[in-house]
């Protein structure tokens, strides 16, 4: 029997629902190794704007990599690295992964899912300019609206 796997948001549900059917790990750590090393094979373009769809998001952490910043929107409170993550805050960081990964990717098969990512990052960047701050580091910083499917906003509900 051959299963056609027909894009990636299909993918990451079967991986989310069966992770050691795919992985040799369950871990947020595994998963996330998985999920760059998609990423990598499509010459980085798989998660092209993830990063900053997700600054925008969380309000901050411009400086911080797509995996920490998916551990910040699970557990704001934990500061542990992927490989110190407790087994509660590891399950809640492959369910968030996840969750994120469908929205944003459905965001990005959009006509204009890009260009509204790319310009929500820009409005947060020039948001945190404007308020000084960028150069002052404050956690209060202003956060943009970010960008969601239309499926998943509530006038097309």
């Amino acid at each position: 029997m051959t299963v056609y796997i027909a894009s990636y948001r299909e993918l990451f549900a079967l991986v989310a629902a069966r992770p050691r059917m795919y992985l040799p790990r369950d871990d947020f750590a595994t998963v996330v190794a998985y999920v760059e090393g998609c990423d990598q094979g499509n010459a980085r373009a798989l998660l092209a704007g993830f990063r900053e769809w997700l600054i925008t998001r969380a309000g901050c952490g411009d400086n911080l990599v797509w995996w920490a910043l998916v551990q910040k929107l699970a557990q704001p409170e934990s500061a542990d690295g992927a490989e110190n993550l407790t087994p509660d805050n590891d399950i809640a960081a492959k369910q968030t992964l996840f969750r994120l990964l469908d929205e944003f990717l459905e965001l990005r098969d959009e006509h204009d899912g890009l260009q509204r990512i790319y310009a929500a990052y820009q409005q947060w960047r020039t948001a945190r300019a404007d308020d000084g701050c960028a150069a002052s580091g404050q956690p209060g910083c202003p956060v943009a609206l970010w960008p969601r499917p239309r499926s998943r906003t509530e006038s097309h509900r």
